[in-house]
């Protein structure tokens, strides 16, 4: 009750009359028994808020004050805020159907991480504040896309409904897919901005244009550091990128393979179901990164000389073949172990 009337009264610190909870001695909600409620009150939710008596100034009557640490309404106004985005979202995509509150926090769990994560090597490296904030218009997007392209599946996937932590996993799924995507186009970027960097001739006859005479080359690196400063964005935000998809990755196969190892009677069957899953995770990502690499082959910066359009991506894949045959060796032993 005094939650609800925080949200209403926007005021932290909630009074109820001592009379709305405990009416009269006749009650079966005694003093006694109020006493005792606050006790565990305090006992479970101290950290969050504290109950304790007041007499009214003018009327003398007795009054219990609830006083919610500072902050919590804006975090609650802010989580409620966040939930309605959600559910627009999805809703604006077409589908009708009743997301709960179970789901919902499941999938706010999903966009917490990815801001959470996105932002933690900006903070550690001491990035500057242009790249943090182009990491959160980043995950804000990839957030905001992957809730759309989940709303679109729901129609025929509406057991995800009734699981909230399938919804999640189907959720993160897709912002791996994304995030892979947005790695991709960061790497051409940075890529092509290194290759315009690299023409130092080029930014010579531009420089001494724009200043109607003959420049020396330290003229020229001063001319062109703006260039500099945004390789350096890029190249930092590709690898933010490549990190999260690299510790995805990670954490859905230990997240399979620890089920595997952990169940004390291994059947062939539960180490049929983890290849499998693996496998098919690996062809999927597979498959993701090629389709990534002929689009950039296709319509990527044709300035950027053909060796180097897709070298990032190759390095990736090239990683991710490296873990996963560590990972099917892996469960391989473990079958011979079992069998």
């Amino acid at each position: 009750m005094s939650a609800f009337r925080m949200s209403v009264t926007k005021s932290e610190e909630v009074i109820f009359d001592y009379s709305e909870i405990v009416p009269d001695s006749s009650s079966l909600f005694t003093r006694q028994r109020l006493l005792d409620a606050i006790d565990t009150v305090h006992k479970t939710l101290g950290n969050l808020v504290t109950i304790s008596f007041a007499s009214k100034a003018f009327s003398k009557k007795e009054a219990v004050v609830f006083t919610f640490n500072e902050g919590m309404l804006e975090q609650y106004m802010e989580n409620r805020a966040e939930r309605a985005f959600l559910r627009r979202t999805i809703f604006n995509t077409g589908f009708l159907g009743h997301i709960s509150d179970s789901v919902c926090m499941e999938l706010e769990r999903v966009g917490r991480y990815i801001f959470r994560s996105f932002l933690q090597d900006a903070k550690k490296s001491g990035i500057s504040m242009d790249i943090q904030h182009e990491l959160l218009k980043l995950a804000r997007f990839v957030y905001t896309y992957s809730l759309k392209k989940l709303g679109l599946a729901l129609p025929a996937n509406k057991h995800l409904l009734a699981a909230p932590k399938q919804a999640s996993a189907y959720l993160s799924t897709i912002v791996y897919h994304e995030t892979l995507e947005q790695m991709a186009k960061y790497a051409h970027r940075a890529a092509s901005i290194k290759s315009l960097l690299d023409r130092d001739h080029f930014h010579k006859n531009i420089s001494e244009k724009a200043l109607a005479r003959e420049v020396n080359y330290l003229e020229v690196d001063q001319h062109i550091e703006p260039i500099r400063v945004k390789l350096k964005q890029a190249d930092f935000i590709h690898n933010v990128l490549n990190n999260w998809c690299e510790e995805w990755l990670i954490s859905r196969v230990k997240t399979v393979t620890e089920e595997v190892e952990g169940i004390r009677k291994k059947t062939r069957d539960n180490k049929r179901t983890a290849s499998e899953f693996i496998t098919d995770l690996r062809n999927d990502t597979y498959d993701k990164l090629d389709k990534l690499m002929t689009l950039i082959r296709k319509f990527g910066n044709h300035a950027v000389p053909p060796s180097s359009q897709n070298s990032s991506l190759t390095k990736t894949k090239a990683t991710i073949q490296s873990y996963f045959a560590i990972q099917k060796e892996r469960l391989d032993m473990l079958a011979v172990s079992s069998s």
